[in-house]
């Protein structure tokens, strides 16, 4: 009888012994992220007082450093989960193995575009527009559209030389993501860099910096910036101004997924479940500089209140295969060679 006692205490072990490794949420959840700490903040202070048993880490990088650091990981020094503006280096990483499923209900109020078999989830929607500063344009007509754009670049070189400013994609993950993807989607973008080039465009690492650099007067414009933190800057700060453009809007999700590594898998799905569901979303909704994706969140950071009464031409990027394209070496080489001969740019130190 003993013996049996031991054998079936030994077969509990052994059953159990895996999911509690599987959830060990004793330890915190370690984010490591591609997005400003203040712009998260609301979320983390959200989740952590839904789950006071659960701590959570947040780390940030940029989105080139993020993507080098998870490639150069050795079997320790995981993180749980990783956060990226870049689209197309997240599917990547997805694509190479470093991500573990996540099949869950919260899933399904999910936009198709935004989930990539079930291992990558975009989170939030934020266009790609034009700011400018008003003080600047005080008179003048704004470009409303990319034909706008490059006419107006054209036809009044002086009043933009030197004062444009956008990503360098050299540097930038999400600056080539969206480069790249006015290239598939706009006949105009070669047209565009041409007149970019005309304007000797500066080039930045940063969203914060082209935002600065617009709201002090150095740069009369960006183009391409990510829209919530333009947006969010611009409800705080009266010099700035925020086109949506009018012919088309691509619209750029931040990517999560769960290393396939996460030391506390457990915890890291507690907090991905959090992220994408209505409660979550509505957190940024109200408080973010993200813009929630969630169809039922309402608020100043909603998708609700970006379209208003009128439906801009918004094209989400699709969160997929063909997002790695461009991140063939090849590719990649060529497409920052042509970006490099057409903007003849003057560079400007991070």
């Amino acid at each position: 009888m003993k013996k049996r006692l031991c054998s079936l205490l030994l077969m509990l072990i052994i059953l159990v012994a895996p999911a509690l490794a599987e959830t060990d949420e004793g330890d915190p959840v370690l984010i490591y992220s591609a997005t400003d700490a203040p712009a998260i903040q609301p979320v983390l202070e959200a989740f952590r007082a839904a789950n006071p048993d659960l701590a959570a880490e947040y780390r940030e990088f940029n989105t080139m450093e993020l993507h080098e650091r998870i490639k150069s990981l050795e079997d320790e020094g995981y993180p749980d989960l990783v956060i990226s503006s870049a689209m197309d280096l997240q599917v990547r990483l997805v694509n190479d193995g470093f991500a573990r499923p996540f099949d869950d209900p919260v899933l399904d109020e999910l936009p198709a575009w935004a989930n990539w078999r079930n291992e990558a989830f975009g989170f939030s929607y934020e266009p790609v527009v034009f700011v400018y500063n008003k003080a600047a344009f005080a008179g003048r007509p704004l470009p409303t559209t990319h034909e706008d754009l490059a006419t107006a670049l054209r036809s009044d070189g002086a009043f933009f030389q030197h004062r444009v400013g956008s990503y360098d994609v050299r540097t930038s993950g999400v600056g080539y993501l969206v480069a790249t993807q006015d290239e598939v989607t706009s006949s105009l973008s070669g047209r565009l860099k041409e007149s970019l080039g005309r304007a000797f465009t500066q080039v930045y690492c940063c969203t914060s910096q082209l935002l600065d650099a617009i709201a002090e007067g150095d740069l009369v414009l960006g183009y391409n910036l990510l829209g919530s933190y333009a947006l969010a800057r611009a409800q705080r700060d009266p010099r700035i101004g925020v086109i949506v453009p009018e012919d088309y809007a691509l619209v750029v999700s931040r990517v999560a997924f769960i290393t396939k590594k996460a030391p506390n898998p457990g915890g890291a799905e507690r907090f991905l479940r959090f992220l994408l569901s209505f409660q979550g979303q509505q957190v940024i909704a109200d408080n973010g500089e993200l813009i929630a994706l969630h169809p039922r969140a309402t608020g100043p950071f909603s998708i609700d209140a970006l379209t208003g009464e009128q439906l801009p031409n918004f094209h989400p990027i699709v969160l997929g295969p063909a997002l790695m394209v461009y991140l063939d070496q090849s590719k990649r080489r060529r497409f920052i060679s042509e970006w490099q001969n057409a903007l003849l740019y003057d560079p400007v130190a991070p």
